[in-house]
């Protein structure tokens, strides 16, 4: 079908609505994406980039705006973020950028839910337990937003196949649990000329930040990486749901600003929060 007819479809199915504020705006709802795509024989997301060319917003982003324009929608659309890590902070960062709408997520972990994981993995339930996590990772993305395709990667992070996984990537987000492994990623992003956004938490706190390609980077909070312990200090005190929660939220807002070409907060600084007295500061680490 060309694009004339699908524009065509577009126009009769969209309607004219009011956004809280009172503000006008043309919606597509999810059910009228869906038939417009079996009628042209086009994906879900190529239907959603055609509606926002056109100034149409697919219902499930109207929300987004006006915090997001309909090219920040479409730029968030076309663009690739690798996941590494799919636990505590991977599991809310998967959702979180499903729901806003990346359009493509490439989602790495090598283990399967167990028991433990339940008080504080988003993705973790009871019928899960024992499933691959990137499996997992993956049908919830379709779940929540058919439009973003998710590439499940059953296998742990490593130097050896970190070329092989963040091809055509534009963003990799750290939620993994070692710091050992954390320095791997760095490395391979710095080779691969990629911004990293990176958490940590324990107990009630987290910390986060961003390295860009050329910045001191990990070194300046852990120390040199032969001298950093494997394991930081959640592996002692275990880390409770909101502190997870809340440092993947943070993860994604600088991951967003990122991928729509602004620059980030937390370059070069360091973020330290703990929920349970509310406190925080940004440490400067240049």
């Amino acid at each position: 079908m060309t694009p004339a007819k699908v524009q065509h479809l577009l126009e009769i199915h969209s309607q004219k609505r009011n956004r809280p504020d009172g503000s006008p705006y043309i919606s597509l709802g999810f059910s009228a994406e869906c038939l417009i795509a079996e009628k042209s024989g086009q994906s879900v997301k190529e239907i959603e980039l055609q509606a926002l060319d056109n100034d149409i917003v697919p219902e499930r982003y109207c929300r987004n705006q006006t915090s997001l324009s309909n090219r920040d929608q479409r730029k968030l659309l076309q663009s690739h973020v690798a996941v590494i890590g799919l636990g505590g902070l991977g599991g809310t960062v998967t959702e979180i950028l499903a729901r806003i709408g990346v359009g493509t997520l490439t989602l790495v972990d090598g283990d399967s839910f167990d028991d433990s994981n339940l008080n504080r993995q988003i993705l973790s339930s009871p019928a899960n337990l024992g499933k691959p996590k990137a499996e997992v990772a993956a049908k919830r993305v379709n779940e929540i937003n058919p439009a973003v395709e998710a590439f499940p990667v059953e296998t742990f992070f490593t130097s050896k196949n970190s070329e092989n996984i963040l091809r055509d990537v534009d963003l990799v987000i750290d939620c993994l649990d070692t710091i050992t492994d954390r320095f791997v990623l760095e490395t391979s992003c710095q080779a691969l000329s990629l911004p990293m956004v990176s958490a940590a938490i324990a107990g009630t706190s987290g910390q986060a930040t961003v390295i860009i390609p050329g910045d001191p980077g990990l070194k300046r909070i852990y120390g040199s990486a032969k001298k950093a312990p494997a394991k930081g200090i959640e592996a002692s005190i275990g880390t409770l749901p909101f502190a997870a929660i809340y440092m993947a939220t943070v993860e994604c807002a600088e991951a967003v600003t990122i991928l729509l070409g602004k620059p980030p907060e937390l370059q070069n600084r360091l973020f330290l929060a703990d929920v349970k007295d509310h406190t925080s500061d940004l440490v400067d680490l240049c």
